[in-house]
């Protein structure tokens, strides 16, 4: 089984942590099955967008002359080379995973959007990663398949303890992204601590998962006290995943598939509407201990969002195209 994965979203050069999901999941599939080889073509738009230009022209000679089985296609606007097919002499099977702004116009990309949708009536499988984008995408392809990415448990380990929060003065709790990615929402996080802090006296610090490795993300999930995630929308945020894998109280906008993560999780709650009282009074729920159910951990390998579940979905969506 010999599959081409195209991708915008995947580690090079000083971007080591780039779509490193995209390439964990590769990395799952070809361990734990030894009949799929990969060959990954990384559109690296870092110096322009001429890549996608390019990116037409040698997807669609890659298809035609190394005898692929299948393309798997990570992030709509990938997908470009679809759009003209009249370049390619060999037709095979299309899967495509979306991840979150090339499907939600919330985000803004109403450009990307409008692309990926052309590209999707081209697809044979796609793959959502929450309910809200099944919605969007099966107008445009109508067979869709939920699969949200996964999580690496073993980088992403709980620490021996932690301190309960009521009995903390001080708490570190962690924006979890670039605070100039506007998706995130920044001004909301820093407005939702200013009022916690003005209204119970607690002494807050900041911590913005920027500019880190994967090693120090995890150290910093594990000795974080909280995450507040206010982001406008999501697909399945790696990140909220990755601090349930570190037992991290989480506390979020109900973006994405939060409801379904964050469901009887001990110390972590969602706010139904982004407004700064909501999630003060969400915040103060967790940090009194207000909130019961099972570890975060748990939770998540209870969804089976472990690298090695999540390589087996993929590759029986392989196979059933595949096999046909």
């Amino acid at each position: 089984m010999k599959i081409l994965s195209v991708t915008n979203m995947y580690p090079a050069g000083d971007r080591p942590n780039y779509g490193i999901f995209v390439k964990e999941q590769i990395d799952a599939v070809a361990g734990r099955f030894g009949d799929v080889e990969y060959d990954v073509y990384n559109i690296d738009n870092s110096n322009g967008n001429t890549a996608y230009v390019r990116s037409v022209f040698r997807v669609n000679s890659l298809v035609d002359s190394c005898g692929y089985d299948l393309v798997h296609i990570h992030y709509g606007l990938s997908g470009l080379f679809l759009l003209f097919p009249f370049l390619r002499r060999r037709h095979i099977p299309v899967v495509m995973t979306l991840h979150g702004g090339d499907i939600q116009p919330e985000q803004g990309k109403t450009v990307q959007v409008w692309l990926t949708r052309r590209a999707l009536r081209r697809v044979d499988v796609a793959i959502s990663l929450n309910d809200r984008m099944t919605a969007l995408i099966k107008p445009y392809c109508s067979e869709v398949v939920k699969i949200p990415c996964s999580v690496n448990t073993d980088i992403f380990t709980p620490p021996a303890s932690r301190e309960p929060l009521g009995s903390k003065k001080e708490l570190t709790v962690i924006f979890p992204s670039d605070r100039s990615r506007k998706v995130k929402n920044f001004p909301l996080y820093e407005s939702v601590l200013k009022a916690y802090s003005d209204r119970y006296g607690t002494v807050i610090h900041q911590l913005e998962l920027k500019d880190m490795n994967r090693s120090e993300i995890a150290g910093a999930l594990r000795r974080a006290d909280l995450m507040l995630m206010t982001s406008v929308s999501e697909g399945s945020p790696q990140v909220v995943k990755e601090a349930m894998a570190c037992n991290l109280p989480v506390v979020s906008t109900n973006v994405g598939d939060i409801e379904t993560l964050l469901s009887g999780v001990v110390s972590s709650a969602w706010s139904e509407t982004p407004e700064v009282g909501n999630l003060v009074e969400c915040m103060r729920r967790v940090v009194t201990g207000q909130v019961d159910g099972v570890a975060g951990r748990d939770r998540l390998l209870s969804l089976n969002l472990d690298n090695d579940s999540v390589a087996g979905r993929v590759y029986d969506v392989y196979k059933s195209l595949i096999l046909k």
